[in-house]
């Protein structure tokens, strides 16, 4: 190959790659369109075009909303035997006492707990032995949820 048509493929392949970037940004951009309008629908049953700008912190951070998904996200891991669990949650109506109260009615064995506390924001985690049943990580996050949504009624 000579020089020319050398420059001339490398031209043709930049130019198909910066159509791929391009097309996967738009797809990227559709996607994050669709994850926003779905946040926002589960935030409280609001119409996806009803173009209201909530931010996630905002959501989470809603106090006494409709939706106990608003005010509490929980992250569940399992390895094994061991979970490690990550609760994020208003501070109030004592959110730390309540998950050690749930997670010892779940038969879990407390290894490592953590706390810690910005404005109203509490950020929980935990890494818990299970003792007696084997939870997957949707039976544990659904249970703890429960137990959350029980002692806050």
């Amino acid at each position: 190959m000579d020089k020319a048509s050398l420059l001339g493929d490398a031209i043709s392949y930049i130019n198909e790659l910066k159509n791929k970037l391009q097309s996967a940004e738009s797809d990227k951009e559709d996607l994050q369109k669709q994850l926003d309008s779905m946040k926002k629908e589960l935030a409280g049953g609001k119409d996806a075009r009803s173009g209201s700008t909530t931010s996630d912190q905002e959501l989470k951070m809603s106090s006494h909303g409709s939706s106990k998904l608003v005010d509490m996200d929980i992250e569940v891991k399992i390895i094994g035997w061991d979970a490690m669990i990550r609760i994020q949650s208003s501070k109030r109506n004592h959110p730390a006492a309540r998950l050690m109260s749930a997670l010892r009615e779940l038969d879990l064995e407390v290894h490592h707990a953590s706390v810690s506390v910005v404005n109203d924001l509490m950020i929980q985690q935990a890494t818990v032995k299970m003792g007696s049943r084997f939870y997957t990580q949707d039976q544990l996050k659904f249970a703890l949820t429960s137990k959350f949504s029980d002692s806050t009624r």
